[in-house]
């Protein structure tokens, strides 16, 4: 059944007793939007009204009614009720959940779900109860100005880059609410865009030999065993910390000298080998002696982060400023310094994109000098060569 919509005039009178006995009754006039239809849910006729201010706002509700039941096969009145922690509730059931594979391939869940379960808790937070259909643009941009206005949990002020986190897995779940029929646009598609990497701060920190030595003699402290051979392998493969620690003896051939980062463990879900270099090797040869040899069981035991470790080694360094994801970002400069193409530098690391691996090469202060002393080659043999010129005319 077609929606068809109308519009009608309801006479409201006063039924107060007084007015009763006087014989005089008070009654207004009030407009009224009609739209019949067939429920989805029921398959039964379905008759909907909304009251309006005026015989104008009438045929707006009119036509935005019918509007939305077409486009939606009449989901989005049965969610007219419906809040935007219903939303969240239905989110957190049916997306957010650990990966699964098939076959390698990621087909389901999420890798990172519990990151992602905390970001729906605060816009659960945030919006609450509130109905799902009057979530407006305006709305969220007050929510990105209320996160910035937040401290984070040691008091700093929060990155333009976690608050796009939260603001992309709203989007996400509002294009899901579209989807199922709840709402009839994305509120982030009427107005300018909210979300802007480019405007997040790009980390530049490299790190030189002598920091790089001085982070590994850190290692050697009581309880920091794994940690060497860790920071050895994000630097000499340029894998992530995820990569690195569900890394698995089957995955490591020291015959060949390569590793295999499994589907499941990289962040694109695609399988890709990496080389090691001498000193990784001799690591992962001292760790294999050291470990029961079960070819099952993680390179770098059971840890699950190293997070304590590292800050802890990189403050005895001297390095508060370093995080562990810049040993990937030094690889990548590293690798571009000895010549090897961007292209290739990109299938190491693991990236889809080109423009992914151009950000992790960095221009930090050794480069500028070397694209400053390279010009000065540059303007001084373009002197020499004026001058020779010069002297060639006048005689």
């Amino acid at each position: 059944m077609t929606p068809k919509g109308s519009i009608f005039e309801r006479i409201n009178c006063d039924k107060n007793h007084d007015h009763v006995k006087s014989g005089t009754k008070k009654c207004s006039k009030t407009w009224w939007a009609r739209v019949r239809y067939v429920d989805p849910e029921t398959n039964k006729p379905a008759d909907l009204q909304r009251r309006a201010d005026s015989r104008n706002d009438a045929i707006t509700k009119r036509d935005k009614l019918v509007a939305d039941i077409k486009k939606t096969a009449g989901r989005s009145v049965g969610s007219e009720r419906m809040t935007f922690a219903d939303l969240c509730n239905y989110y957190e059931k049916h997306y957010v959940k650990e990966a699964e594979y098939v076959e390698d391939r990621k087909v389901a869940g999420l890798r990172s779900w519990y990151t992602v379960l905390k970001q729906v808790g605060v816009l659960k937070d945030y919006f609450g109860e509130r109905p799902l259909n009057s979530l407006t643009y305006g709305a969220i941009r007050q929510f990105r100005t209320a996160r910035f206005k937040a401290k984070t949990r040691a008091g700093g002020q929060r990155t333009i880059a976690s608050v796009n986190r939260e603001l992309a897995l709203l989007r996400r779940m509002l294009n899901v609410a579209t989807a199922e029929g709840w709402l009839t646009v994305n509120p982030f598609k009427q107005g300018a865009q909210l979300v802007s990497i480019a405007d997040e701060k790009k980390r530049e920190r490299i790190i030189t030999r002598t920091e790089e030595n001085a982070l590994l003699a850190a290692c050697e402290a009581p309880r920091r065993g794994h940690l060497r051979a860790i920071i050895i392998a994000a630097l000499d493969t340029g894998c992530r910390r995820g990569e690195l620690l569900k890394l698995r003896w089957q995955d490591v051939d020291f015959q060949t000298g390569q590793i295999t980062i499994m589907a499941f463990n990289a962040k694109n879900a695609k399988a890709r080998v990496v080389a090691t270099t001498s000193r990784l090797r001799t690591e992962l040869e001292r760790l294999w002696e050291e470990s029961p040899k079960d070819l099952g069981m993680r390179v770098f035991g059971g840890l699950q982060t190293v997070k304590k470790s590292f800050a802890g080694a990189r403050n005895d360094a001297g390095l508060p400023d370093l995080r562990f994801h810049d040993l990937r970002h030094s690889a990548a400069t590293r690798l571009v310094r000895a010549d090897m193409p961007l292209s290739e530098v990109g299938r190491i690391l693991g990236h889809s994109q080109p423009s992914t691996t151009y950000r992790y090469v960095n221009a930090d202060r050794e480069t500028a000098q070397r694209a400053a002393d390279a010009l000065d080659r540059f303007n001084s043999l373009s002197e020499t060569a004026s001058e020779s010129t010069t002297s060639e005319v006048v005689n």
